[in-house]
C-alpha cells in the first residue's frame, strides 16, 4: 500500500532512529521501506545494510555506485516505487506516532479528490531539545494556488504522505533544482487538493549539515526558485501563468525593496534600475501610490522617519 522513501548520505548519527521509526508503524496495510544510500563518507551505509537484514520483508536498500546528490538520490528511488501511496523520511528525520501511515492512508482512501495530506511536525537541533511546531496553519485545505503564492513551504517534509502520481521519471528540471520539496508538491497539488492534519506526527531535525543562510545562499536561492516555477509553468503547459505571475510579482517586490539593503549612492541607483523593470513587467497594472511608496522607501527613506 505505501512505499516510504529515505534518502540517507552522512547521517550516522540520526539513521537507526529514523529507520526504527518506520518499522515500527502499525498499520494493516503492508509498507515498505526504501533507502538510498548515496555513498557516504560515514558509517551510514553499514547501518542500512544492518537493518535490511534484520528486516528483509521491509526494507529495500539501494547502494548507489556514485553520489547522485540529494534530488539525484531521491530521483532513483522514486523509480524503484510501486505503491499506491508514497511517504518521505530523510534519515536525519524521524516519525513519532505509530499509526502515522495508518490516518494518512485512511484519510486518502476516503477522500479521493486529494492527493496529499501532511500533519505538523516538531523542529529540534542536534541536542535534541524542542525548538518548535510547524506550520502554524489557518486552514486545513489547500491547493496549488496556495502553494504557488505561498512565501514559505507548507508541508514539513518528513509529515507528507501522498498519492502515486509523480511523473516517472522525474522532469530533467527537478534534478537542477536546489531542492526538490517546492517541485514534488506543485506536481502533485496540480493532480489534487492538500489535507492538513493538526496533530504531530513527526519531527524535522535542524542540524549542523543544514544548507547555510547566508545572502549569498539566499539570493542564488531566490534565482534557482524563480528558474524552477517557469520551468514549472511550462511543464503545466501555463494552465497556472497567472498565478505565477503574481508570484513574482511579490518575488520582484521583495528583491526591489529588501535586495536594496546596505546599498547607497550610486550602488542604489544601479540596484534600483536594474530591479524596478521587473516589478513593472509583472504588474498588471501600475498602483502609483504603492510606487510612490516603494520610491520614498528607496531614495527619501528619511520622510517615513518624521512624526
Amino acid at each position: 500500500m505505501v512505499d516510504v522513501i529515505m534518502p540517507v548520505y552522512n547521517h550516522e548519527k540520526y539513521l537507526k532512529q529514523a529507520i526504527e521509526s518506520v518499522v515500527k508503524q502499525k498499520a494493516n496495510f503492508k509498507y515498505r521501506l526504501i533507502i538510498g544510500e548515496d555513498c557516504s563518507k560515514d558509517t551510514s551505509r553499514q547501518i542500512v545494510q544492518h537493518y535490511a537484514a534484520l528486516y528483509p520483508e521491509v526494507i529495500l536498500p539501494l547502494y548507489n555506485e556514485v553520489n547522485l546528490g540529494s534530488t539525484g538520490n531521491s530521483s532513483n528511488i522514486l523509480l524503484s516505487v510501486n505503491a499506491k501511496y508514497i511517504a518521505i523520511c530523510e534519515g536525519d528525520d524521524y516519525w513519532i506516532d505509530e499509526s502515522k501511515l495508518q490516518k494518512q492512508v485512511d484519510f486518502l482512501e476516503a477522500n479521493p479528490d486529494f492527493s496529499i495530506c501532511f500533519s505538523d511536525v516538531e523542529i529540534v537541533d542536534e541536542m535534541n531539545s524542542g525548538l518548535l511546531l510547524f506550520p502554524i496553519l489557518q486552514k486545513d485545505v489547500f491547493t496549488i494556488e496556495d502553494f504557488i503564492l505561498s512565501d514559505m513551504n507548507i508541508i514539513p517534509t518528513p509529515s507528507l504522505l501522498f498519492r502515486n502520481l509523480l511523473p516517472s521519471p522525474m522532469p530533467a528540471f527537478f534534478n537542477r533544482a536546489l531542492g526538490g520539496d517546492m517541485i514534488t508538491q506543485l506536481l502533485l497539488a496540480d493532480k489534487g487538493k492538500a489535507k492538513y492534519i493538526n496533530e504531530k506526527l513527526a519531527v524535522y531535525r535542524n542540524n549542523a549539515g543544514g544548507i547555510t543562510k547566508t545572502k549569498e545562499h539566499v539570493g542564488q536561492h531566490e534565482i534557482a526558485l524563480k528558474r524552477s516555477y517557469m520551468e514549472l509553468d511550462e511543464y503545466f503547459e501555463h494552465r497556472y501563468t497567472g498565478i505565477f505571475k503574481k508570484r513574482f510579482l511579490k518575488m520582484a517586490k521583495v528583491d526591489l525593496i529588501f535586495g536594496a539593503k546596505g546599498k547607497k549612492g550610486l550602488e542604489r541607483w544601479r540596484h534600483y534600475l536594474q530591479k524596478m523593470p521587473n516589478y513593472l513587467k509583472y504588474s498588471e497594472k501600475i498602483n502609483f501610490r504603492e510606487l510612490a511608496y516603494y520610491h520614498v522607501i528607496l531614495f527619501f527613506p528619511f520622510l517615513l522617519k518624521r512624526k
